[in-house]
């Protein structure tokens, strides 16, 4: 089967054709703007003008016909209007001309599978990281589930719109890449990780800030230094959540050299695997939509030119998967968490737990000395105050900078047991999980990774554990981000049971009101893919 892929969601339009097991031709252009950002009409002109002519010179570097192609896939979303809506139309005509069927693909999961294509990857946790799109995907019950996700813009944005604020041109992202190594100096930055979910904004303002104050070399080796070591340390913690041991770099911002180091470091700590696919596969490209839809055809899967609308905010995990993703999962029998080691020892002829932070490789001494000692402070002081607002936390017992003695739980992770119970002994379960979330945020306080990885069931009881990203005196938006990953989380790894979320927030609206709920709401309206 032979496939041509068009795609546009934002600055590039490009025309790839895939066999089953070769790309046969992988051509693009990319629009630069004069000034500043990207303009979605000005973008949508340039790949009106640009895309005949690469559309000819992919058949002749494939050495092909377009007589020759079975099938039409494009870049359905999400993107930018115009653009996507400029590929679309050319991707019906050339379905209706050549009389071959079309579907439209998701731009994210089309970079995650030309990655699994080049790289021999399996199973992997891949990080996303591009100009309108900061993700950590991987596959789970039927679907690629996004497990972590920028809250407000892009990497790649972030790093463009710093580059404008110095005066340096688009793309800004790969310029400050070579400011940054002659950076000589770190400036401490706004280190913004909740869960597995990560904010840019207020790094980007605190940045904008020093101008003037700060060398522009040390502000972007500040900047990579603090939003990479984000990126690679949410990416950990989902190879931790999943128990996976493959990682998969994506995107436009994948080909920063520093940011692959740190990967590799982490890789290398956790035995795990960083694949990183060659620059052209990294960028947006047709091939990777080619292979996308190569996938879907070959699966009987097609649309009428009438389905064929653009989809401008097209969630991942919006889109069954009908191929099968095959099982690489390590089955950790004391798994190495994402921050910190557990021992079980005694003391004082008690049964304790030792937590330890160690230092991580991929951080530099200074963020990560900050980092390890104001989590562990913080969980400390979090587990004491909770204690008084009835949320049953373990005892501690020691503390030291970057370790606690704490009481050991009997019991098992509910994120270990829940998928095997039976559907009501789960329903209570889900109840009483969402009693002691009302329970932290009636008391003002936020959790910050609230998972069923961080909950342990006790003689039928939750207790809430690793309290290191907690907060106090609390906005709505942090109750709320505790809620709404809570959902995408449980939606992920116990799919099983997803109709219980009804319960969870039945029961958290009888105790909380309606307020913190919507604003679950607006957060996810707000995620941001362009």
């Amino acid at each position: 089967m032979i496939v041509l892929g068009i795609e546009g969601t934002a600055h590039t339009v490009g025309v790839g054709i895939v066999t089953e097991d070769k790309v046969l031709a992988n051509v693009s252009h990319m629009y630069r703007p004069p000034e500043g950002g990207i303009h979605p009409r000005e973008a949508a002109n340039h790949h009106v003008q640009y895309l005949p002519k690469i559309l000819e010179e992919a058949f002749n570097v494939a050495g092909i016909s377009p007589e020759d192609v079975d099938g039409v896939a494009f870049s359905q979303g999400p993107g930018l209007g115009p653009c996507l809506r400029t590929v679309a139309t050319a991707a019906r005509v050339m379905s209706l001309k050549l009389k071959v069927p079309i579907v439209g693909v998701n731009h994210c999961i089309a970079h995650l599978e030309i990655g699994r294509f080049t790289t021999g990857a399996e199973d992997p946790v891949m990080l996303y990281v591009s100009g309108g799109n900061t993700q950590v995907i991987s596959y789970a019950s039927g679907r690629y589930r996004v497990f972590g996700e920028t809250l407000d813009i892009g990497v790649g944005n972030m790093l463009d719109k710093l580059a404008r604020e110095m005066g340096v041109p688009f793309p800004g992202g790969p310029r400050l890449e070579k400011l940054a190594l002659q950076g000589e100096k770190y400036i401490p930055l706004p280190y913004s990780v909740k869960g597995m979910d990560m904010a840019f904004s207020g790094i980007l303002t605190a940045a904008i800030n020093k101008l003037g104050e700060e060398r522009k070399e040390d502000i972007a080796y500040s900047v990579q230094e603090t939003v990479f070591a984000m990126l690679t340390e949410v990416t950990e913690r989902a190879l931790t959540h999943l128990r996976k041991d493959e990682i998969l770099l994506a995107g436009g911002v994948a080909r920063n050299k520093r940011l692959q180091d740190m990967l590799r470091v982490m890789a290398e700590e956790r035995d795990a695997r960083l694949y990183v696919p060659s620059g052209e596969f990294c960028t947006d490209n047709g091939a990777m939509i080619a292979y996308l839809g190569l996938l879907f055809l070959k699966h009987g899967v097609s649309m009428d030119i009438g389905e064929t609308q653009v989809i401008q905010k097209f969630r991942t995990d919006a889109v069954q998967i009908p191929w099968e993703v095959k099982r690489h999962r390590r089955e950790y029998v004391e798994a190495p968490g994402a921050e910190a080691t557990i021992s079980r020892e005694k003391f004082f002829e008690r049964g304790v737990v030792r937590k330890i932070r160690p230092s991580k490789g991929y951080r530099i001494a200074p963020l990560d000395g900050r980092i390890r000692k104001m989590r562990t402070r913080k969980e400390a002081r979090m587990m004491h105050e909770l204690k008084r607002h009835g949320v049953r936390s373990p005892v501690i017992y020691d503390l030291d900078d970057y370790e606690i003695v704490m009481e050991e739980i009997d019991g098992a992770t509910l994120a270990d047991v829940l998928n095997d119970m039976p559907e009501e002994d789960a329903r209570k379960i889900i109840v009483r999980v969402a009693e002691t979330a009302a329970r932290i945020h009636s008391a003002g306080f936020s959790h910050g990774d609230f998972t069923t990885g961080n909950m342990i069931l006790s003689d039928g009881d939750i207790v809430i554990i690793d309290w290191s990203m907690a907060e106090q005196d609390v906005t709505l938006e942090d109750m709320a981000v505790d809620l709404e990953m809570f959902e995408e989380t449980f939606r992920a790894a116990h799919f099983v049971h997803k109709d219980l979320l009804e319960d969870f927030f039945s029961r958290y609206r009888e105790l909380m009101g309606t307020e913190i709920l919507r604003q679950v709401e607006e957060i996810k309206g707000r995620r941001r893919y362009v």
